[in-house]
């Protein structure tokens, strides 16, 4: 009987061999860098913003000026010249005076606060100031947002709009990203049928071929081959001996059946196998090593089996390989009891229910079973339940949740 490794130690290893095959990096327009994984630092080049701005349309005026100023006894200051967003006032506020100024525009000399427009009356040349303000109100200053020498960006990031934003406002027009990884994905099985229209006796629609690519797609990966590869050790062989990306990951034929020549074929291509059978339901005919230096994943079968593996070992294997971090474990609480195995830690399809306290809220679907498809459609998370005497999980527990790429916020 084969000692089965724990998902912690699974984990670990689908990291390492990820992380032994790590990509090379690439220069390319920040316009076009969403989604990709910073390779080099960024560093803040001068600070945001770098002069100090308005906050609001209104006027510059000097704090001191108008202090005291009210409605019924307003303070009367001469406008000598308009601050415009690019278009800063040729002169400063001095004693007595005021600058009209826009959102955004520069704070002229002199001046130490803005008055918004609702508190003001212009007419002929002058300000009537109804209320009285500080120093530094509606001013932003100079490094308010970010300041020279902060780092914008670290090796690992993830480049989303949030962090575009930030980089593009300080001026970055292009960044060093880790190339975006390939895959081959092995199909395996003779009953499998490609596309639509009658099935014959025994065979099933594919599922997994198109299923995985979704997967990989919304993770980032740049491009999926799908080699199918039917129940035949040379044909097996040869899909493996073929395949072009940077990881190769199987479906199906891992197992111990005389039709399953997964683990076979790689051994006679020289693969080194790190992991094979993880205490993990589904998923516990897990294959994870190494040929020719790239990480192989050889994945269950049953479309469950395939893609909770796929998300819980590939993925994982996958960020190591762009330098990303591994993602930080998240929690929530189940609503429902959640079926365990005194053994093996139990990988359940579940949904996210909002919770009054704000917690997340977990709830196991039902049809568990590794075949279904059903529990798939619905799932936005999957809820790690680990091994335990004694029956369910029982309501209110908290469990580690695992959300895959492309299902939910």
């Amino acid at each position: 009987m084969v000692a089965l490794t724990s998902y912690v130690d699974a984990l670990a290893a689908a990291v390492a061999v990820g992380a032994a095959a790590r990509l090379p990096v690439e220069e390319v327009p920040l316009a076009d860098a969403d989604g990709r994984t910073i390779a080099e630092e960024v560093v803040v080049p001068r600070s945001l913003p770098h002069f100090a701005s308005s906050a609001m349309d209104g006027y510059a005026v000097r704090a001191g000026d108008v202090a005291g100023a009210t409605d019924d006894r307003p303070t009367m200051l001469r406008v000598v010249a308009e601050s415009q967003a690019g278009t800063p006032a040729d002169g400063a506020v001095r004693p007595g005076t005021a600058i009209r100024i826009s959102t955004g525009a520069r704070v002229p000399e002199g001046a130490d606060a803005i008055v918004r427009v609702e508190d003001t009356t212009e007419a002929d040349g002058t300000v009537a100031v109804r209320v009285s303000v500080e120093v530094g109100r509606n001013v932003r200053p100079v490094g308010e947002d970010v300041a020279a020498g902060d780092v914008a960006a670290r090796v690992g990031d993830r480049l989303h709009p949030g962090r575009i934003a930030l980089l593009g406002g300080i001026g970055v027009t292009t960044v060093t990203v880790s190339v975006r990884p390939t895959v081959t994905v092995v199909a395996t099985g003779d009953e499998v049928v490609v596309g639509g229209g009658e099935l014959a006796d025994g065979e099933v629609h594919d599922v997994n071929g198109l299923a995985l690519p979704a997967l990989l797609r919304a993770a980032g990966v740049a491009r999926v081959e799908v080699v199918r590869a039917p129940d035949d050790r040379d044909a097996t062989i040869q899909a493996f001996a073929d395949a072009t990306g940077d990881v190769v990951v199987s479906c199906g034929g891992v197992s111990a059946g005389r039709h399953d020549h997964v683990r076979p074929s790689l051994q006679a291509l020289g693969a080194e196998q790190v992991v094979f059978g993880v205490a993990l339901q589904p998923g516990k005919p897990t294959w994870i090593g190494t040929l020719d230096g790239r990480p192989v994943l050889g994945l269950p079968g049953n479309p469950a089996s395939t893609l909770v593996t796929a998300t819980l070992f590939l993925l994982p294997a996958l960020r190591a390989m762009t330098g990303a971090p591994p993602t930080e474990p998240r929690w929530g609480r189940l609503i429902a009891d959640a079926p365990s195995d005194p053994r093996r830690l139990r990988a359940l399809r579940a949904v996210a229910v909002p919770q009054a306290d704000g917690v997340l809220g977990v709830r196991p679907l039902a049809g568990q079973p590794s075949h279904h498809l059903g529990a798939l459609a619905d799932a936005d998370l999957l809820a790690l339940v680990p091994p335990r005497d004694g029956g369910p999980l029982p309501a209110g527990s908290t469990v580690e949740v695992v959300r895959p790429p492309g299902v939910g916020a």
